[in-house]
């Protein structure tokens, strides 16, 4: 069963559809009774924070579709939010996509920090609600900016090198950055034994969960690169294009161009289609993929 899969629906909006995974209920189900004195606060709290994921993730989905590509689904989990989201695959656009999210963070950190220091008398609930929200989007943003896979400063730094030295090299480059830093907080979690705890940006955060999360990046990571494999040839995109066409105007497409990225063999483990390399043979193995002639599997 698809672990995602384990969701239902919360709406939809800008045609995008909301899911929260029935973990983050589990999870709920254990925070709220940390709030026995003041059961209203601690629902306001909880509450401020996912609407800050929520609209952080609303951000990248946006900005995929804004981009020529596609955005169907958020889902909301223990872990913050997923946007499925796919935006032309062009370092412009995807760092557009990458981006988004952390400057809605930024705008929401500043308009509730000034909203948090007008000087007028706000109510105990509205008062730290509003004060929380300074706090969760500006942890968001900070935590997100992480150069590591799969945050968005992960993905920031591959659309950055992508302009250099290609997709893949660029990928790989941040990949391993990210396992690296992963190690190194690994090596760092032993040494501090696990009953210790770090303080990070003011948070205060057992060993042990920070070595789940070195482990987290650690395995997502390696999905970025599996990812390039179902990604076709770079797509043309330019900021200037796609400003002129206005916001709901559809990217055009030549039929040229649909005809001549079309490929109908693709190597299974390196990538490679009949358009990489004239007279490149394919085989099926037995594992029902195509490889071509270099990386075929022997019997």
């Amino acid at each position: 069963m698809n672990f995602f899969g384990l969701s239902f629906p919360a709406g939809r909006f800008f045609g995008i559809s909301v899911r929260i995974h029935v973990t983050l209920l589990l999870v709920l189900l254990v925070w709220l009774p940390e709030f026995k004195k003041d059961f209203v606060m601690g629902l306001c709290l909880i509450s401020a924070l996912y609407l800050s994921i929520l609209l952080h993730e609303f951000g990248h989905a946006l900005a995929a579709r804004w981009c020529d590509g596609e955005a169907t689904q958020i889902i909301l989990w223990p872990l913050g939010g997923l946007a499925f989201c796919r935006p032309a695959f062009h370092p412009t656009a995807h760092l557009i996509t990458s981006a988004a999210g952390p400057f809605v963070s930024l705008c929401l950190f500043v308009f509730f920090g000034v909203v948090a220091m007008l000087p007028v008398d706000l109510d105990h609930y509205v008062k730290n609600t509003v004060e929380n929200l300074v706090m969760f989007n500006g942890v968001l943003l900070v935590f997100n900016m992480i150069p590591a896979f799969p945050m968005d400063g992960g993905r920031i730094l591959r659309d950055v090198l992508w302009y250099f030295m290609g997709v893949r090299r660029a990928t790989n480059v941040a990949v391993t950055l990210s396992k690296l830093l992963a190690g190194s907080v690994l090596v760092l979690g032993l040494l501090k034994g696990l009953g210790g705890v770090w303080t990070v940006f003011g948070i205060t955060l057992s060993v042990g969960q920070l070595m789940l999360l070195a482990f987290f990046i650690f395995m997502q990571s390696s999905t970025e690169q599996l990812a390039l494999k179902w990604e076709g040839p770079p797509q043309y995109f330019s900021i200037r294009e796609r400003w002129k066409r206005g916001p709901n105007a559809p990217r055009p497409v030549s039929p040229s161009m649909v005809i001549e990225y079309v490929s109908y063999h693709r190597c299974n483990a390196c990538g490679r289609t009949e358009h990489d390399s004239p007279g490149l043979k394919f085989y099926v193995a037995n594992d029902g993929f195509e490889y071509c002639e270099e990386h075929r599997p022997s019997a």
